[in-house]
């Protein structure tokens, strides 16, 4: 028939042969019916395809959320706990600038959270819609504040150790040990005194200790020796410049033990007792001169024979 299709199938031995007709119409119906099938069936697919990988995607994302915010929590523990530390830690940097006699840290240099850094905007572009993003940007911004106080903290012990170190270094330099451990005071420090040699009132700007002749004389702290020879009225003479504003002056020596230009430590054998000069028995006449001006000596060194022994043996 015209305008029929047929499609014949046929066995390999060709003994059984078989065909089916079809009009031009009915073929193009069943094309088009298989056309649409194809495509319904790969929308569904596809459809299908993109449902399960969409899926996937927020089920990644989802757990990835559980995680985020389980570390958001981890982190909120452990600035807690940085918080709490450096709370301590500023409570024991202003207890040590008490006791160094430095100023504390007022309030406004210790809150330095104001200013700096802020990643508001930076954060709500890059997170938008999430339920923690305002979360993550105070932790941020409490990391950032964290990062200024500890920076402020490290600045303030390198100032406690700079004032520690001097002031380690200023008491090595203070003339604190009686420089005769067994001697006894016969004259103190005074404005006016009458002299027991020349017999007239004048200013006594040192104290005198009678010991006996040959006993050792300890210098009173560390410093460098500036004279060691006789000097007029004191007799065999050691000045020692300690630094700091701080001068001692030993005189009537029987024997000088030390030179001029010597450092010295506090408790290091100077001198003997003796009598030189304008003395009528043997005693040490020692002066600490503060500033270029005499101060009473009594002070400034311990009046403890057990402790000045022992700083005097360290020194052996």
């Amino acid at each position: 028939m015209k305008g029929e299709w047929k499609i014949i199938f046929t066995s390999r031995e060709s003994t059984n042969v078989r065909q089916i007709s079809f009009s031009r119409v009915k073929l193009i119906t069943i094309f088009s019916i298989f056309i649409i099938v194809f495509f319904v069936s790969a929308k569904y697919s596809l459809d299908f395809i993109i449902n399960f990988s969409h899926n996937s995607t927020i089920e990644s994302l989802r757990k990835n959320n559980e995680l985020l915010k389980k570390k958001l929590g981890e982190m909120n523990e452990k600035v807690a706990d940085i918080k709490n530390t450096l709370a301590k830690i500023e409570e024991k940097d202003d207890e040590l600038r008490m006791i160094m006699g430095l100023n504390e840290l007022n309030a406004d240099v210790r809150d330095v959270g104001i200013g700096g850094a802020t990643f508001e905007y930076e954060l709500t572009d890059e997170i938008t819609g999430t339920d923690f993003a305002s979360d993550l940007n105070a932790y941020m911004a409490s990391i950032s504040k964290l990062e200024r106080e500890v920076k402020l903290e490290h600045n303030s012990f390198e100032e406690l150790m700079l004032t520690y170190n001097a002031k380690q270094d200023s008491i090595r330099h203070l003339p604190a040990l009686n420089p005769l451990i067994n001697g006894r005071i016969t004259s103190r420090f005074a404005k006016k005194r009458l002299h027991p040699v020349l017999k007239v009132y004048r200013k006594h700007p040192g104290i005198d200790i009678a010991a006996k002749a040959g006993a050792p004389i300890y210098a009173a702290a560390d410093g460098i020796v500036k004279l060691a020879r006789y000097n007029g009225g004191y007799g065999n003479c050691v000045f020692i410049d300690h630094q700091y504003g701080y001068s001692t002056r030993y005189g009537h020596m029987q024997k000088i033990l030390v030179r001029q230009g010597q450092r010295v430590k506090r408790g290091d054998k100077i001198g003997l007792v003796g009598k030189t000069g304008i003395a009528t028995a043997p005693h040490l006449h020692y002066e600490v001169i503060y500033k270029g001006k005499n101060v009473n000596p009594k002070y400034y060194y311990f009046d403890d024979e057990e402790l000045n022994r022992l700083v005097v043996e360290s020194r052996q």
